[in-house]
């Protein structure tokens, strides 16, 4: 973790956090994906959100779901 804060992409703890919150979304949405086989609908209920959250968050972090089917 202490080579992510001496990094110049990050100027505070508050970044740190942040980038390791979003990249840990993006991981578990990747894992609901493959699970569901891209099917949105039922990654969205096994990630106990609905399908608009899912795909504003997949739209956020550029996953395409067309390579998980």
């Amino acid at each position: 973790m202490n080579h992510i804060m001496d990094s110049n992409k990050f100027n505070t703890k508050e970044n740190v956090l942040e980038r390791c919150v979003s990249d840990t979304e993006m991981s578990v949405i990747i894992h609901a994906l493959i699970k569901t086989r891209g099917n949105q609908s039922a990654a969205a209920a096994l990630l106990g959100t609905t399908k608009r959250v899912l795909a504003s968050k997949v739209h956020k972090y550029g996953i395409d779901c067309e390579q998980y089917k």
